[in-house]
Order: C-alpha cells, then structure tokens, then sequence
C-alpha cells in the first residue's frame, strides 16, 4: 500500500533506495523529508536506522520517542493534527540528528497522514 507521503515527488526524490518498498534516507537528506512531511502535515511516527551492505539491509537502531507521545496524546483529533504532527516531527528530527550517520546508513520513516491515521484507530 502507498502511504500519503509517498505521494508527494519532493519528498520521493529525496529517497534514496526503493529497493524494500519503502522509502530510504540518508543523512542529511532525511532531516529535509521530515521538514517535508511537517508541511504537509504528515506525522513522522517513527524511524528506523539500517546499515546497507551488498544491497541489504541489517538493523542498527530505531526511535523511542513515541513512547513519549503515546502517554500525552492518548486520543488525537482532528483540530489537534497540526500540533500532534509537529511535536513528532520535531523529535523525529532530534532523534536522526542524535544518530547522524554516514552514506552506509538509511533512514526508514514511520509516517501517517490524518487520512491514514483515522483508519488505523477503525
């Protein structure tokens, strides 16, 4: 399934590896797809780091912010999208820059529109 974020061509031609299906980043090019998904009001959930090597790809690391979020947003609504939205994205942001890595290393993000969000909680 296409998410919402995939459909915006700023943000696909920063990707830099489709190979799995989704969409990978590479640093700093990353930190702008997360600006990207902030304007377009695209929660940035989560982000997972991998390490390539020959064309795969192995864990390295992940986000846990959203464990913070969870206990303060316990229900989101629509009026409360824009601030939900930017206070991840904002630590979607410090988590990639706490872990800077080098061009062996891709960014997965976790995103979700409101579109994408309200059918989830169905």
């Amino acid at each position: 399934m296409t998410q919402d974020f995939e459909k915006i061509p700023s943000i696909t031609a920063l990707a830099n590896d489709r190979s799995t299906g989704e969409l990978a980043f590479t640093f700093p090019e990353v930190v702008e797809a997360i600006h990207l998904c902030t304007s377009n009001e695209i929660a940035v959930l989560g982000v997972e780091m991998f390490v390539t090597k020959n064309g795969e790809y192995y864990a390295s690391g992940c986000s846990t912010y959203e464990l913070q979020l969870t206990q303060k947003w316990p229900e989101v609504r629509r009026h409360q999208w824009t601030d939900y939205t930017r206070e991840n994205n904002i630590l979607a942001e410090e988590s990639v820059r706490s872990n800077p890595s080098g061009d062996d290393h891709v960014y997965i993000l976790t995103t979700s529109s409101w579109r994408e969000f309200c059918e989830i909680q169905k």
